[in-house]
Order: C-alpha cells, then structure tokens, then sequence
C-alpha cells in the first residue's frame, strides 16, 4: 500500500513532464511551419533603373536574421566587366563563375546583408538594377550596388534570366521563389514564376 502511494505522484509527475514536453514541441512546430507557409516574397514594379521585392511576414511572430540568397540561370559567358574598377564581385577579366546562392541586400540605410521582420510587416530587398544606355543587368551583393560605392555579384548581359531567390531566418526553413528577370519589360521586370522550375 505505501509503495502504491509513491509510485502514484511519480507517475503522475512523469506524465505531466512528457505532455508539457509534447505541447512545447507541438506549439514549436506549428509556429516554425507557419512562419514557413506565410513568408511571401512580393516582387515590386519598375521605379527608375532598379526592381526591389517586398518580403512579406503575414504570421503573428518575428522572423530574425532574414537572410536572401540569389541563383540565376545563365552562363559565364554572360558575365560582364563591371563600369567600374572593384565594382563586382563576379567578373569576366577576374574572377569569373556564376551566381549560385548568393546573397543580396536589404533596400535600407547601409544596405544591410540581413534585417528582422516583424509580424505583418514587409522589408525591402534589393534585387536588380537595367542600365539601357550600356545594356547591362547589376545584381547586388551584401555590400551594395558596383555604381554607388559598394561591390555587386554581377554585371549581366541585357537578356531575360531564371532565377531563384531563398529567403534564410533562423525562425523556420528557407524558402524558395522561383522568378523571372526580363529588362525588357518595361513595368514589371522581375517577376514570379509559379509553375516554373529553375
């Protein structure tokens, strides 16, 4: 009978641990899977030279150290020289590849390589730059743009791009948006792909 009566709480102890354990991981998941299934990327319209993309956190909770990574789908021959000395970081004369998961910069003050986005709030990402006149495509990198001081990824021939752009929090999974980069579009140049693989 005494051993009985030990053995009850200790139980019952024991069961309370393991359901509060299930409920955190529940709340965790489910937090951590709809911070996934509501990050949206907006890609914005022409305004002047360059296209930014709105990222959009449409759950209750913070998104933290929000990271973007950009691939394009092109060839090194289409690297160019940038108009600048230094101005790239991927270039025809130096060092010469192609853009595969490399990060961009956020549209604010010191173009930083990673911002916090709060719930319901949209964030600015930098995203690509047409020159006409020299017929040239400027992505951006963490340091900015090639033109105003800092060092793009690339400069690019004047052509139409596939590309990928994944956005990296430490809150929940990366996730991918497909996109199409047409300078010859005149209003909306970067644009989503749904049914488009990269």
């Amino acid at each position: 009978m005494h051993s009985t009566d030990i053995r009850i709480p200790i139980l019952s102890a024991a069961i309370g641990a393991v359901m509060a354990l299930a409920v955190n991981w529940l709340a965790f998941r489910t937090k951590h899977f709809l911070l996934h299934l509501k990050l949206c990327l907006e890609p914005q319209s022409l305004v002047g030279d360059r296209v930014t993309a709105r990222v959009f956190n449409g759950y209750i909770f913070p998104l933290n150290r929000v990271y973007a990574y950009i691939s394009i789908d092109h060839q090194e021959s289409d690297v160019l020289d940038p108009p600048v000395r230094d101005g790239a970081y991927i270039t025809k004369s130096g060092h010469l590849g192609v853009v595969r998961e490399d990060r961009l910069c956020w549209s604010v003050a010191s173009n930083p390589a990673y911002v916090d986005i709060y719930a319901k709030e949209r964030q600015s990402l930098d995203v690509v730059e047409f020159d006409r006149m020299h017929n040239w495509i400027q992505i951006p990198s963490e340091s900015g743009w090639g033109t105003a001081g800092g060092k793009s990824r690339v400069f690019l021939k004047w052509k139409k791009y596939g590309a990928k752009i994944k956005i990296i929090s430490k809150d929940t999974d990366a996730k991918e948006f497909q996109v199409e980069i047409d300078p010859n579009n005149g209003t909306t140049p970067l644009m989503l792909c749904k049914h488009k693989k990269y």
